[in-house]
């Protein structure tokens, strides 16, 4: 289990790197189909989609794998894996290029001493040549007919639940794996794959819409605004990064913090579901992250009001539970709770030239997000000296001299030596007042 989360992680992280690429391939689709109608946009599309995009994610894996020399194996390896143009060729791109770029880099390391004095350039070439060759040549014949064969049968699934009406309930699925964390895996590692094969014989796919939909945590924020006077100008800034800012990460905490909520956030989903199979509305491609206007951008402008519908349904009917839920009995606020918490142990000091790193999932939406509130957060306090990044929770540096991150996030961290700070949400700041005492020397414990 250790060994197959690390390989969905760097997948996940290998897709998420190429997110910009999906979009434009994306964004061309639309601007052929709803403003210029010209043949050379629907071709730059498909040459993304099918050989930019899969040569370059065998160059990443390569590179997280094996360096620069892994890049160039991995690219080598991902172009033999395009030749045989497998429906899975992202999959296994990033599959070829990882092998091919550790394989690259501990070879070398082994006999890189053993090489003539004179001979080591032409042997590196032809070594990095020769592998990443061989790796793509094995993964051409050996795992092209299992992946043909897996996408065929998750493909034969999902029509099977689109032609019974089943497809809306995917989302028992989805959202209590959206709350863990698992959201950018969902999106990008399995529906993403498969929405751009359903777009070959549709145009547009449903898939897209499943897990990106942001009705269900508007709905659970708009709830804690109506039934929690104190947090509305604190729900107000959520509402707007959750669904305009597309960070769905914001409203997980409040989930987590009261477990029925979830209950309430799979029926909004479902409904919304309902919604885009109904209408038969899709996308033209993945919308990232899942805001609004991406999701607006990315859509047929026929298919523009049945989103909006299946969008406000699932806000609508996921605030109304929630409201249901939260009123029977009142709880403290999850900033209430935040405030009250504090982690002993942790040594105090003042800190001068510190660098801070936000971590989540893949370093990119909510850590992203919260590092640049941090910032904004220092300039006032006056801390200039402070340094804040955002990484992924497997590329934290050995420099850094505190790290941040969500609470029930800290759970899947381990072998973690630096000082952990942990907040139930990274975008309130309302929760950074002990690492900003850290920071300044106060105290005697304390996160």
């Amino acid at each position: 289990m250790k060994y197959a989360g690390r390989i969905l992680k760097q997948y996940s992280r290998v897709i998420a790197e190429c997110i910009p690429l999906f979009v434009t391939a994306g964004l061309l689709s639309v601007l052929s189909a709803v403003i210029f109608q010209n043949r050379y946009l629907p071709e730059m599309s498909n040459i993304l989609s099918f050989l930019v995009i899969p040569v370059f994610m065998g160059y990443k894996a390569g590179t997280m794998c094996g360096g620069d020399v892994g890049g160039l194996a991995g690219t080598l390896a991902a172009s033999a894996v395009v030749m045989a143009e497998p429906a899975s060729a992202m999959i296994l791109s990033a599959i070829a290029g990882s092998i091919a770029g550790l394989l690259s880099r501990k070879g070398l390391d082994r006999i890189k001493h053993r090489i003539p004095a004179g001979f080591e350039m032409l042997f590196s070439n032809l070594y990095i040549s020769g592998l990443g060759l061989l790796a793509g040549a094995l993964t051409h014949y050996m795992l092209v007919p299992i992946a043909a064969w897996l996408l065929t049968f998750l493909g034969n699934g999902l029509s099977f639940m689109i032609a019974r009406g089943i497809i809306p309930f995917i989302s028992f699925v989805v959202e209590p794996l959206k709350i863990i964390f698992f959201n950018n895996w969902i999106n990008h590692g399995f529906f993403l794959p498969l929405g751009l094969e359903q777009m070959k014989t549709q145009g547009s796919s449903i898939l897209f819409l499943l897990e990106t939909n942001p009705g269900p945590g508007f709905g659970i924020l708009l709830a804690y605004a109506l039934v929690y006077r104190n947090m509305r100008k604190q729900m107000l800034s959520s509402l707007i990064i959750q669904s305009l800012g597309g960070i769905h990460e914001v409203y997980f905490p409040y989930v987590l913090s009261d477990i029925r909520l979830l209950g309430a956030a799979i029926t909004g989903s479902i409904a919304g579901n309902y919604c885009f199979m109904v209408t038969g509305s899709g996308l033209l491609g993945p919308a990232s992250p899942g805001s609004i206007i991406t999701i607006m951008i990315m859509a047929d402008k026929k298919h523009w009001l049945g989103i909006l519908t299946g969008i406000f349904v699932s806000a609508g009917v996921t605030c109304l539970l929630s409201c249901l839920i939260m009123s029977g009995k009142k709880q403290k606020t999850v900033v209430d709770e935040e405030i009250l918490q504090k982690d002993e142990g942790m040594p105090m000091k003042k800190m001068e030239h510190a660098k801070i790193y936000f971590v989540c999932d893949v370093g990119l939406g909510s850590s992203a997000m919260a590092s640049a509130l941090f910032k904004k957060r220092l300039k006032l306090e006056g801390l200039t000296d402070v340094q804040v990044f955002h990484v992924s929770a497997d590329r934290i540096p050995p420099d850094a001299d505190a790290i941040v991150c969500q609470k029930d996030f800290a759970r899947s961290l381990s072998g973690i030596d630096k000082p952990c700070f942990t907040v139930n949400n990274l975008t309130d700041m309302s929760g950074y007042k002990e690492l900003l005492n850290w920071l300044m020397g106060g105290g005697e414990n304390g996160k």
